[in-house]
């Protein structure tokens, strides 16, 4: 028995001109109908417009990009992935005539192009739904402006980037993020499909224009940071569920207790329902319920009876014996 996460994060633009990262990197895609841009190369399509559909997809489930469309020779479809010392351009669909930088390319052939940038992502990464699941195209989503459809996809992008040390404070749009205004953050901070800035060049008068401190990624990386501590936190052996979640319903699921094991948790009409425990480790381990509950049932079987025990009481874990938390009473 899991607690899951339906939604796939996939956001996605039909702009041309459109902007993301590359998961794993800090190198931005700039796409265009007839035309890629990243780091210090480009990629021309020898395809003739209007092209219709044209669409950037940002993929954090597959950790890379797609650009594709429907020009007059035909649909085409290009995929830009990472690893520590290669951008592969790699065409999924094509023309027969399709070619890059004036090289014929046929299906499932890859163009690499060296790089030198930092690479990393998490072998397990934690997933975060705020009970919306409306299509993620982004020009939309900013348009709405639902921070329960933008945290999850800036949750994800911010563990899929290299990490850098963390100044003592951030300034500029950073600054809204330490005073843990979300929705100013998310409007000043960012532009196009989560590409990170300092200074806000929309001029909404949210942020003050100061020097950055650090790269813009640091942004992505501390807003992760901020959003997780929403929903847990762990001292040692002491794990808090829910310690200051703001939304009414959502599911967090693998996060990663540390040198305890793995942890989902799921909640609803502001209450706090179910969590499970997958332990690792041995050992004895404390559970700190939300403001306002003191009691909750824990079984080590989904059909067990289990038994009824009190916030911040000791508990044995074993590792491998998953854990059933429910039935959370309020004092």
């Amino acid at each position: 028995m899991r607690i899951r996460i339906i939604e796939k994060l996939k956001p996605f633009s039909h702009t041309p001109g459109a902007k993301c990262y590359l998961p794993g990197t800090f190198i931005a895609i700039e796409a265009f109908p007839t035309l890629i841009r990243f780091a210090s190369s480009e990629l021309h399509f020898s395809v003739s417009g209007p092209v219709n559909d044209f669409t950037l997809e940002q993929d954090l489930e597959k950790n890379c990009v797609f650009v594709f469309g429907h020009a007059k020779e035909g649909f085409y479809r290009l995929r830009l992935a990472a690893d520590s010392q290669n951008i592969q351009a790699s065409v999924l669909n094509a023309p027969s005539s399709f070619s890059l930088n004036g090289a014929s390319m046929r299906r499932k052939e890859t163009l690499l192009f060296p790089h030198k940038d930092p690479f990393f992502l998490p072998p397990v990464w934690e997933r975060l739904s705020l009970g919306v699941s409306k299509a993620q195209d982004w020009d939309l989503v900013l348009r709405r402006f639902d921070l329960r459809e933008i945290l999850p996809v800036l949750y994800g992008l911010g563990q899929k980037i290299p990490p850098s040390p963390t100044p003592p404070s951030l300034t500029g749009t950073g600054r809204l993020l330490e005073a843990g205004d979300f929705d100013a953050f998310c409007r000043a901070a960012f532009s196009h499909i989560l590409i990170p800035r300092f200074f806000d060049d929309e001029y909404q008068g949210l942020a003050p224009n100061e020097p950055p401190a650090g790269p813009p990624s640091l942004l992505l990386q501390e807003a992760a940071r901020a959003l997780r501590s929403l929903f847990f936190r762990q001292e040692d052996s002491r794990l808090f569920l829910l310690p200051e979640n703001p939304f009414p319903a959502g599911r967090m699921t693998s996060i990663q207790a540390e040198g305890i094991g793995q942890l989902d948790l799921e909640w609803g009409s502001h209450a706090i329902r179910r969590a499970i425990l997958r332990p690792s480790i041995s050992q004895e381990i404390r559970i700190a319920l939300p403001k306002g509950y003191g009691r909750f049932r824990l079984r080590g079987a989904p059909s067990g009876r289990g038994r009824v025990c009190e916030t911040d009481e000791p508990l044995r874990i074993e590792a491998g014996k998953p854990l059933f938390l429910d039935r959370f009473h309020k004092i």
